[in-house]
């Protein structure tokens, strides 16, 4: 895979900070201030004397159910001073959008691929009482939740990133990524969440079955509701644990076109084998799971179909690269449209950035793929309302 990736270094920098700076902090090369550790439980554990969050026994019937399918967009928390602000701010505009679900990320820090500690940085990660608020407003905007935390590496060495890690003892390490797993867990568990992953991209690590297995054994102790894990478009056939989990989670960056600017037949022409194959191995190899695509997304760039990872490939904003990401979003929306086997679609990204046409970025804010995108939670909508509907 290749060095430019959605997470690089933690996002230091208040909310008011250009999009190209935000992510040039986010993945950019240079060396981040080490994170203050923390342990999880210290950070997200229940205080002494804490009530027990208030649980919800009636769900409104115009609120999703909490099975599926999924149709949201994601959010990153990069900041934990800002977190609450921003959930204000952009849950409601998901909401707008039409979505009926929002992804948020957050992540634990190692400092590189080889690093032997792993911490939660308390300027990354939310406490517990922001947690919970932040909860509370994607609920008051009808927005059920996945709770996908991450590994980020804060000062990778070269084109190290996290589908690389490689410590000194994998003993230690799982036993901090375990720890930091089952405290966002309890959060989730704590806070009716729907659906909780217990990893994304660990690319060097899914070859552990035995360990992976243990993991999700602890968190369904402690987790009851679905259960996923995010793999890299390129690397999910190989993990062996997909029976202990409720989801198929995968990311959709594949190579689409070998020129910039290919036309819609050509993108869904690249689609139609990507789609046989996972399908035929969804039904074997995936145990018939159903499919949640974590991270569907292009950046507004010439060439973005030839390598979506890659955010640098051509950081300019052109008429040609917000074509390309629309017609981007398009053909994904053919392609997978009416698939029973697809349990959810979660795009990449929604951020507190001004977007528009002279941003390059994933969002689709302000461009020609939020009209596409609009179109699409519109029909999704109204075919769960056809679903639901009484027959006369």
């Amino acid at each position: 895979m290749k060095s430019v990736r959605r997470f690089g270094l933690h996002l230091g920098v208040v909310a008011a900070v250009s999009a190209a700076v935000v992510w040039w902090a986010i993945r950019g090369s240079g060396v981040t201030p080490a994170p203050r550790a923390v342990t999880a439980d210290a950070l997200l554990a229940a205080p002494a004397g804490t009530p027990a969050p208030v649980k919800i026994e009636a769900r409104p019937a115009s609120f999703p159910p909490p099975d599926g399918p999924y149709h949201g967009m994601s959010w990153v928390i990069h900041n934990s001073k800002w977190a609450v602000e921003e959930a204000r701010l952009l849950l409601p505009q998901i909401a707008e959008l039409g979505a009926d679900t929002v992804l948020i990320s957050n992540a634990g820090c190692q400092e590189h691929a080889g690093s032997e500690k792993f911490d939660i940085d308390p300027e990354v990660t939310p406490t517990r009482q922001q947690w919970r608020e932040i909860f509370t407003i994607a609920r008051q905007n009808r927005l059920r939740i996945v709770l996908m935390p991450i590994v980020l590496l804060t000062d990778p060495r070269g084109d190290e990133w996290r589908g690389v890690i490689n410590p000194p003892s994998w003993d230690d390490w799982w036993e901090q990524y375990s720890a930091f797993i089952l405290a966002f867990a309890g959060l989730a568990a704590e806070n009716h969440v729907e659906v909780f992953s217990v990893g994304s991209e660990l690319v060097s690590t899914e070859t552990d079955t035995r360990r992976w297995r243990a993991l999700i054994a602890q968190v369904r102790k402690v987790y009851p509701g679905k259960l996923t894990y995010s793999a890299n478009w390129d690397h999910y056939k190989v993990i062996e644990f997909w029976d202990l989990l409720d989801l198929i989670g995968m990311t959709s960056y594949y190579k689409l076109s070998s020129d910039p600017g290919p036309t819609l037949e050509t993108l869904m022409a690249e689609w139609a084998p990507i789609k046989r194959g996972i399908l035929m191995w969804q039904k074997s190899g995936g145990a018939g799971k159903p499919l949640l695509f974590t991270e569907v997304g292009w950046a507004s760039q010439e060439g973005t179909s030839i390598e979506p990872w890659n955010y640098y490939r051509k950081p300019e904003a052109t008429a040609a690269g917000l074509e390309e990401q629309r017609r981007c979003y398009r053909a994904f929306m053919e392609t997978w449209k009416d698939t029973p086997q697809v349990g959810g679609v979660i795009w990449w990204e929604w951020a507190n950035i001004p977007g528009g046409p002279t941003d390059f970025g994933y969002s689709p804010k302000g461009k020609p793929a939020e009209k596409e995108l609009r179109e699409w939670f519109k029909a999704v909508r109204e075919q769960r309302s056809a679903a639901t509907r009484p027959a006369n």
